[in-house]
């Protein structure tokens, strides 16, 4: 199984252009996130040679800007498509994404996409004092659990926590934002000492996991540390 970085931001600076958030092709049919640029990722979507009317499936992560927003440039360019959403998302951004006529599936659950492909259940997390809702996406392969996160608001622990709860296989490899930008050095140490614990292989941190703890997480994981660039592509 192949996943593609479609569009990614994770600097200071790309936050402030706008140009922050990440969307992941896994496979040819499933979309995780889409981008907080919707130029950058259309555009990217094109430079890619990526064939919209292969997108069955698209899994929102949650509501904020820098995950949905390349959603409205595309939902009518996909054919058959079902969007997974968590079902606490707000109601205005649920009667938009009806309003295209796209199957859309409420996720308070684990819910399957394929064979070996499964969201999270939603999980609550907090945002600059306000409630929200996030869900992940879990891949089944040969080598484990692959496991793919937007922001991590609920705390990335408590997403592996709520992986290997329902899913019982090692997890092979993190990817995604892990929201550890304003965490202390000690608090991120924390969370790695967490990683290795679950004995999670592979990692690759990006978007708004800060450049402190991708940092840390890289001389702790060494080669086993993913680096990632918008084009690039791994096999799990």
């Amino acid at each position: 199984m192949n996943i593609k970085i479609i569009a990614v931001g994770s600097s200071k600076w790309e936050r402030f252009i706008r140009k922050w958030g990440v969307s992941f092709l896994i496979g040819e049919d499933i979309l995780f996130d889409t981008f907080g640029d919707p130029d950058v990722f259309l555009r990217n979507i094109k430079k890619y040679k990526i064939s919209l009317n292969k997108i069955k499936h698209i899994i929102i992560s949650h509501n904020h800007w820098d995950h949905i927003s390349g959603l409205w440039n595309i939902i009518n360019k996909c054919k058959d498509l079902t969007i997974y959403i968590c079902s606490n998302l707000q109601q205005d951004t649920k009667e938009r994404i009806k309003s295209f006529g796209a199957r859309v599936v409420e996720v308070d659950k684990p819910t399957r996409i394929t064979d070996t492909i499964c969201t999270t259940s939603e999980l609550k997390g907090e945002y600059e004092g306000k409630i929200i809702y996030e869900q992940s996406l879990v891949i089944k392969t040969m080598k484990g659990l692959t496991v793919i996160t937007g922001c991590a608001h609920p705390g990335i622990t408590t997403i592996i926590d709520n992986v290997r709860k329902h899913f019982y296989e090692q997890i092979y490899l993190i990817a995604g934002g892990f929201h550890l930008k304003d965490e202390s050095q000690q608090g991120i140490q924390s969370i790695i000492s967490a990683f290795k614990i679950y004995q999670v292989e592979k990692v690759m941190s990006m978007h708004c996991t800060g450049r402190l703890a991708t940092k840390l997480f890289k001389k702790e994981y060494g080669n086993n540390f993913i680096k990632a660039v918008a084009g690039s592509f791994i096999e799990v």
